[in-house]
């Protein structure tokens, strides 16, 4: 069922409206609802559209979110190859979200808890507009959203769930190194061949496939490689210093004969562009003996990592990946956001509950999503992203065998963002100990004359006078 209209020509919606929600994807809807649940008035804006984008979590996160019944496949593994000849394997269970279930599980929740819904696209929004009737509020002067349209809303809290579109209207540090970003590609397709000749297994999800594939091999001979053997320089790395790196990265249905196929950049500056990525997961399924028969859906994802974090001092607060709550070395969201709605939620409540103003409640939610500890988790993250970004295509497959080499607890960890902040000196000491040398110079290097490694080292040391606050 559809959500309650908001009508900004109706005085009562006008006066009645504590929190205004701007996005409607799944950070937004999930906010809106966990903000209704508390009881207060929540009006959403945005666009009545479908999630687009496929979603890929670990099974265990959405059994904490008692989510598991919007999703469409779980695999109990998944696989990895960085080298000819020698396939990682990640035990731990990844499932596909189906993108209809999720979004009517979490507009259901908006609709229970009376969250109201108008259609637009925001172009203002003025923290303590003038003209506005504060007297509901106990003098508690409101934010003015106006949309294009030329409509306009008015509430306590006025929180961007809108993705990159919000930025301008927020303010960020200005110490930390800009923005990167994932970019990736992908097709969900009827083929033939992924599984034939023991390609690949079609009850394991496909994770990262580094294999230079995509390049220098004839039709079909992408199985007859061995390692050290590529046509294009051994391992086909010839002349590959500045090339930014890509995966293939597959969900096989049970039979594999349908699958979801993408090449992803995991992170690079600039974006390696859409263009490129296309070319090479068409060109790495030639390779590979893989015939798309038909094509059903086509989807590009750009995904913004990393970059400097809100500020405090402000009067409106942002969720999802507007408030950056993406993982910089990952591209990891979804799960975090549906996470920390609760707690946002509450932060919201309390601040414009106790607060006298804007600025002072949205600087408690602020600290509920992006405290001291939350700040250093980031900087590291950071850190990582940048060398990532640095790393040449050779340094990144030894990187991620690397990775996965480590204990479970610690790179399940990061990829979840569970590590505190001590855990992660504990999680580069690691990494350290046991990479190859290259991998080690890199680290070094990194940290001693990237801006990341000054960002990182500064946000660490500056935690130390807040710690006994903490």
């Amino acid at each position: 069922d559809p959500l309650d209209p908001a009508d900004p020509a109706d005085p009562a919606d006008q006066k009645t409206l504590d929190v205004i929600v701007v996005g409607c994807g799944p950070a937004g809807l999930a906010l809106a609802a966990e903000l209704g649940k508390r009881g207060v008035s929540v009006g959403l804006v945005g666009h009545d559209v479908p999630f687009v984008n496929t979603y890929g979590v670990w099974e265990d996160e959405f059994i904490e979110l008692n989510l598991t019944h919007t999703l469409d496949k779980v695999w109990r593994s998944s696989s990895c190859y960085f080298k000819e000849g020698k396939e990682t394997k990640v035990n731990r269970a990844y499932g596909r979200v189906n993108k209809k279930l999720l979004r009517d599980e979490l507009l259901g929740r908006c609709k229970e808890h009376g969250v109201r819904y108008y259609s637009g696209t925001v172009v203002g929004v003025e923290v303590g507009a003038r003209g506005m009737d504060s007297a509901e509020g106990g003098g508690y002067a409101k934010t003015l959203v106006t949309l294009k349209d030329g409509a306009a809303f008015a509430a306590k809290m006025v929180t961007l769930a809108s993705g990159g579109a919000a930025g301008r209207f927020l303010k960020y540090e200005d110490d930390a190194p800009s923005t990167a970003a994932q970019t990736a590609y992908g097709i969900e397709a009827d083929v033939t061949g992924y599984v034939e000749n023991g390609k690949f297994d079609k009850d394991a999800m496909l994770f990262m496939d580094f294999r230079r594939h995509h390049t220098g091999l004839y039709p079909g001979t992408a199985g007859m490689q061995v390692d050290g053997e590529h046509p294009n320089g051994g391992e086909g790395q010839w002349e590959t210093g500045s090339e930014a790196p890509s995966f293939l990265y597959a969900m096989p249905e049970s039979d594999g004969k349908r699958v979801f196929l993408e090449e992803t950049c995991l992170v690079a500056k600039p974006a390696l562009p859409f263009s490129v990525l296309k070319r090479r997961l068409y060109r790495r399924c030639e390779a590979l003996g893989i015939t798309i028969d038909k094509v059903h859906e086509e989807e590009w994802s750009y995904i913004p990592t990393g970059g400097p974090l809100p500020a405090r001092s402000q009067g409106i607060t942002a969720f999802g990946s507007a408030a950056n709550l993406v993982h910089p070395a990952t591209g990891y969201s979804i799960v975090r956001s549906l996470r920390a709605a609760p707690g946002m939620a509450d932060a919201i409540v309390k601040g414009i509950k106790e607060e006298p103003n804007a600025v002072a409640a949205a600087e408690l939610a602020w600290e509920a999503l992006w405290s001291m500890e939350d700040r250093r988790q980031a900087s590291f993250h950071v850190f990582g992203m940048e060398l990532l970004c640095q790393l040449d295509v050779k340094e990144t497959t030894d990187f991620f065998s690397t990775f996965f080499a480590l204990p479970k607890q610690q790179w399940e960890g990061f990829l979840a963002s569970k590590l505190s902040s001590v855990d992660l000196l504990g999680f580069a000491l690691y990494t350290f100990a046991i990479a190859p040398v290259n991998i080690k110079l890199a680290l070094v290097n990194h940290l001693a004359t990237h801006p990341a490694g000054a960002y990182f080292i500064r946000t660490y040391l500056k935690s130390l006078g807040a710690g006994e606050a903490e």
